[in-house]
């Protein structure tokens, strides 16, 4: 079985890359890799159901306990399977991608998300023998009460009114609960879960959240939040309907949290230059890390940092949970906007505002070392002399002015392209240049 880790976990189209067996495997392999007390949630995707009842089965018969929290959000699943001190904890999602995918997030007993498919042990070889032993494992229906009481210790003085966008997915009970007890008059729409996501789809865009910002205008509320499919993104919409880019979000949070704290903070390589200047403004330490946030997080961890972030609006805020969390993330943006007294769209107009294109180029092949040299020597010629090489964590060229990201996507079988530029021309003249390099390298054998 295919058990290989994307830098989000297992995931792929169902049931070409994730099916039952996947599932069973996982299930016949979980107990023993991590011990046998593991927390289980599902986003609403159709394919869950079956994925859910093949993974159980076969943990069952491995012995496990499960603690079933079924529909649930992935940070809340998070949450609870360290609280809980579960052995481990899985999650059945493919967060923001379409319907038609699916996969497993996995998390170990301090709930962090492992980021190989090395936390599992080495997979035990196949045998055609049959191994009798005594049933002994059993399913207890949990609710996410713990993770419910942390978000409620977060306290607000103003009165707020807000729309939020749950996107038919995991957070369609959770977050309009919690949000109306704490912040006073929400409404919610896109609010009844549904595997399909038919309202909006599972990716909150600025062209999929038209009808929140739409909304947030005619109520006259402070701001809109929308959440992916499994609610470990949130997107934010201003009290004027309109959808800032997120990095500035991004920014305006980082920019609060540098006024009490010089970091480090972590943000990945596709992150806006802007943010540098706000850390740079308040002294503090921003580092650049890795795409995905299971890599990010062990980025974070490695720098002993407490908040990271990444534009997509997946946040880790390590004092309070230790995965990204989109309902979190949202609480304690409106909290920062109250504190520094002023509207969403004020706060985020601090943040200077360049100009960012991102584009995706189908490819199911690998970039070889051959293809990323090329890549990089067209692209140091598009960015221009004076530009810098990371390789790191993908290959980014910059200059003073503009930078370019070319990387592998691991969630799908594309290639991810992000221009940024303070000149909105020039980063269309990169985008356009880059997308006719990248086709023209990988056409080549």
């Amino acid at each position: 079985m295919n058990l290989r880790f994307g830098s989000s976990g297992i995931r792929g189209k169902y049931p070409d890359r994730v099916n039952p067996d996947v599932a069973f495997e996982l299930g016949r392999l979980l107990p023993e890799a991590l011990g046998r007390t593991i927390a289980l949630g599902r986003d609403p995707r159709l394919s869950g159901f079956v994925l859910k009842a093949a993974f159980v089965s076969s943990a069952l018969e491995s012995g496990a306990r499960i603690l079933d929290y079924d529909l649930v959000p992935t940070p809340a699943l998070a949450y609870e399977t360290r609280s809980q001190k579960a052995s481990a904890g899985v999650m059945i999602t493919a967060s923001h991608n379409p319907p038609e995918y699916n996969g497993f997030k996995i998390f170990d007993s301090a709930g962090e998300a492992l980021k190989d498919e090395s936390g599992l042990g080495r997979k035990r070889k196949s045998t055609n023998k049959t191994i009798q032993i005594p049933f002994s494992g059993k399913v207890e229906t949990r609710h996410p009460h713990a993770y419910v009481d942390m978000l409620s210790q977060i306290g607000f003085k103003r009165h707020w009114k807000i729309v939020l966008d749950p996107g038919n997915g995991a957070t369609c009970g959770i977050a309009p609960t919690i949000y109306r007890e704490l912040l006073g008059n929400v409404t919610a729409i896109n609010s009844i879960p549904d595997g399909a996501f038919t309202a909006r789809g599972s990716e909150p865009t600025e062209r999929s959240t038209s009808m929140l910002a739409k909304v947030v205008v005619a109520t006259g509320s402070d701001a809109g939040i929308a959440f992916d499919g499994d609610g470990d993104r949130m997107f934010v919409v201003d009290e004027k309907g309109i959808c800032p880019l997120q990095d500035r979000v991004l920014g305006a949070y980082i920019s609060f949290l540098a006024r009490r704290s010089k970091g480090p903070f972590l943000i990945p390589l596709d992150a806006s230059m802007a943010i540098d200047k706000m850390a740079e403004k308040h002294g503090a330490k921003l580092v650049r890390g890795p795409v995905g946030d299971a890599l990010l997080l062990q980025e974070m961890k490695r720098w002993n940092g407490k908040f990271a972030g990444e534009p997509s609006g997946a946040w880790i805020h390590y004092e309070f949970n230790s995965s990204p969390d989109g309902i979190l993330s949202g609480l304690l943006f409106l909290k920062s906007v109250e504190e520094m007294g002023e509207s969403v769209s004020k706060t985020v107009s601090s943040i200077p505002q360049y100009y960012m294109i991102r584009q995706s180029v189908r490819y199911a092949g690998r970039l070889t070392r051959a293809k990323i040299d090329s890549v990089a020597r067209g692209l140091r010629k598009i960015i221009g002399k004076d530009s810098s090489t990371n390789v790191r964590f993908g290959l980014r060229i910059s200059s003073d002015k503009s930078w370019i990201l070319v990387r592998e996507s691991g969630t799908e079988p594309v290639i991810r392209v992000t221009v940024e530029s303070k000149d909105p021309s020039e980063a269309r003249r990169i985008m356009k240049e880059t997308l006719r390099l990248l086709r023209l390298v990988l056409s080549r054998a």
